[in-house]
């Protein structure tokens, strides 16, 4: 089994990012968890998603703890590190991807630490700092686990009713995030 935690704030998308990137894993023919944990409070609180994925029915439930690839929309979240437990259960090998402009070291020797500035690449494709579709480009260039068609799909099945005016934005969005990880590597 795959598991994914994503940590954003209110309002940024990151429960939409985590059904999206469990739609495009369910276009692959897996079997898949979406679900997000947020409290009462207002936009801009913490919100932490999880998706797991697996070739076989996923009988797991609760919190994801030791996932293999940690997924942090907002670098303002980087602040409160111990409080929100970003890094829980981050092992050597494992995956941290981080929207962020700083330069950053890897927390822990051996994580694979992917950086890239999501909330640019949102504002440049988009015209708005919605960065939670750049992420899932990321995502796929950084692990590999997923295909770009699947997400494009996955994004167009989330988006053609409500916003049919945002699918080709959105897919840009995540096509450039996904060469400038891949230009990473």
């Amino acid at each position: 089994m795959y598991r994914i935690r994503m940590h954003s704030r209110g309002g940024q998308g990151g429960k939409t990012a985590a059904k999206m990137l469990a739609d495009a894993f369910f276009n692959e023919g897996k079997q898949v968890q979406a679900f997000s944990v947020y409290g009462a409070e207002r936009r801009g609180a913490p919100v932490v998603s999880f998706v797991r994925v697996d070739d076989k029915p996923i009988l797991e439930r609760g919190y994801i703890n030791d996932p293999e690839c940690i997924v942090v929309m907002d670098d303002s979240l980087l602040k409160s590190v111990d409080e929100l437990g970003l890094y829980k259960g981050l092992d050597p090998k494992e995956f941290l991807i981080i929207n962020t402009r700083q330069k950053m070291k890897p927390p822990k020797k051996g994580v694979k630490l992917i950086t890239v500035d999501a909330t640019a690449i949102a504002r440049e494709t988009m015209g708005r700092e919605v960065f939670n579709t750049a992420m899932l480009g990321a995502f796929a260039a950084a692990t590999g686990r997923v295909s770009l068609a699947s997400l494009e799909k996955a994004i167009h099945d989330n988006l053609y009713r409500k916003y049919p005016d945002w699918i080709p934005k959105n897919i840009a969005a995540i096509k450039k995030t996904y060469e400038a990880v891949k230009g990473l590597k």
